[in-house]
């Protein structure tokens, strides 16, 4: 220890006590490495838990100590300290390279997005035969030291016994004079549209970034009947009427109904003002429909109303009666927020960030425009099986939903394996190309190089998602 230096921490003593083999020797060096260009000597010492010195040694060492590995792996004297290669080491190694790359960013990442992109390496890498089963996952997480880290979770409690007294006398009247189609929930929330999730997967060794988080915010009011049928509109409430992003757009073609106040809350002006339009237009149907509503100072009650009954629910028992709380809005969070991630996805693939960027620092350019078209996204992907299945826990069972299925929205403890995916997101992007390219044989970009210059050049996923995003401002701004 004395040739070190000074002593230091108990834990950093036992460190410098014993003789680190060469296997390890190349761990510490691979996990300096995988570590941002400018990261910290202190940092470094955080997560080795080695001397400065030590590091110093290594680091100096570094080309003496590789070359000597790989003279022991040509001799297949290593040391059985070293790990086991998985499965298809191509894919695994690529699908490390790609993970250090995002989660250094501050990309929220969980299980399916894994399997997804390690998929898609597989591809690039010509494993056709490849499958991310959720065991091949679970390897590779337990091979690289990853492990899900959650900041905190949420705690409700509720009036259970007012609950099942409305259940037994107001919702068994509602159940027999309206049909499901008839029946509709609506709530709002706050959805800071610019934050990434909270969890994410992480190598163990590496602390879960504390950035702070983006409070940007905006009320969203979802409303649905209970088939799931007809899922109205969004209404969300930003903080300015006429954001510069909506600069030559209609107001009308945009996928959400858009107002705005001060502090991007639901007000009761606002509120009446979205139940008139409502009720006329249910005026022009020939409909009458029963709307479910918590008691909340927004939420007044009107009785020049002629298509809409209002029906309020228990005070201390609306968490546990209210459909859109049983994971409707839960899920449009869900949804929300894997869309915002795959953004930040596609804008890292696309080198569109600096080396020094973070996921935090893009996602905090995300515009209102950004945020209504995520968001309209969102709730057009809850299914009505989701919907309907949220009423059923709500206690509305109704003659024509009588069922027993287990609603498709995963408990909190799971919220690792939250699908919220999309399978179909091909990422022909960069930072793919260059990962799956270093694992490439010479033999194999040789074929490439004569392939037929004359071919067409095929178009990507990137280059077609571009154009509908672009056709998309151009039907908003024509009122399309």
């Amino acid at each position: 220890a004395t040739s070190e230096g000074s002593l230091g921490s108990p834990g950093e003593f036992m460190l410098l006590s014993k003789d680190l083999t060469l296997a390890e020797k190349i761990d510490f060096l691979d996990q300096i490495r995988q570590q941002p260009p400018n990261t910290s000597q202190h940092r470094l010492v955080e997560i080795t838990s080695l001397a400065k010195t030590t590091i110093s040694r290594l680091l100096k060492q570094e080309n003496e100590l590789r070359e000597e590995w790989a003279q022991c792996e040509r001799r297949q004297g290593t040391s059985q300290k070293r790990k086991r290669e998985g499965k298809d080491p191509d894919v695994t190694e690529a699908l490390n390279e790609w993970f250090a790359i995002v989660t250094g960013r501050g990309v929220r990442v969980s299980g399916p997005m894994l399997k997804c992109k390690a998929e898609e390496l597989a591809k690039k890498l010509v494993h056709d035969d490849f499958k991310a089963t959720n065991s091949w996952l679970s390897q590779w997480k337990s091979r690289h030291d990853i492990k899900f880290k959650k900041a905190h979770g949420e705690k409700e409690s509720a009036d259970d016994a007012g609950a099942e007294k409305w259940k037994s006398t107001k919702l068994t009247e509602i159940l027999e004079k309206f049909q499901a189609n008839d029946i509709y929930n609506a709530d709002e929330t706050g959805l800071y549209y610019r934050a990434t999730p909270d969890g994410s997967l992480s190598y163990n060794h590496v602390a879960l970034s504390g950035s702070k988080k983006a409070m940007d915010h905006v009320t969203v009011l979802c409303c649905s009947n209970m088939s799931g049928a007809d899922k109205r509109k969004l209404l969300v409430i930003g903080k300015s009427a006429k954001p510069r992003c909506f600069k030559g757009l209609k107001m009308d073609s945009l996928p959400v109904v858009f107002r705005a106040n001060r502090n991007a809350w639901m007000t009761s002006e606002l509120f009446k003002e979205w139940l008139k339009d409502w009720d006329r237009e249910l005026q022009c149907q020939l409909r009458k429909v029963l709307l479910l509503l918590d008691n909340c100072a927004a939420h007044p009650r009107l009785d020049c109303l002629k298509n809409i009954q209002l029906e309020f629910l228990p005070p201390r028992a609306t968490a546990l009666v209210q459909p859109m709380d049983m994971g409707i809005i839960k899920n449009l969070k869900i949804f929300y927020r894997a869309r915002l991630v795959n953004y930040v996805f596609e804008a890292i693939e696309e080198n569109l960030l600096t080396s020094l960027s973070t996921a935090t620092e893009f996602s905090g350019k995300v515009s209102i425009l950004h945020a209504v078209t995520f968001v309209a996204d969102s709730w057009r992907k809850i299914s009505s099986e989701t919907i309907q299945n949220c009423f059923s826990h709500s206690g509305f069972r109704h003659l024509v939903l009588q069922m027993d299925v287990d609603m498709p929205i995963e408990s909190e403890k799971n919220d690792e394996n939250l699908d919220c995916y999309d399978k179909n997101e091909d990422y022909n992007a960069s930072i793919v190309a260059r990962i799956a390219a270093k694992h490439m044989t010479a033999s194999e970009d040789q074929e490439s190089d004569d392939d037929d210059p004359n071919e067409l050049v095929q178009v990507t996923t990137q280059d077609a998602r571009k154009c509908i995003e672009t056709l998309c401002r151009y039907f908003m701004q024509e009122e399309n």
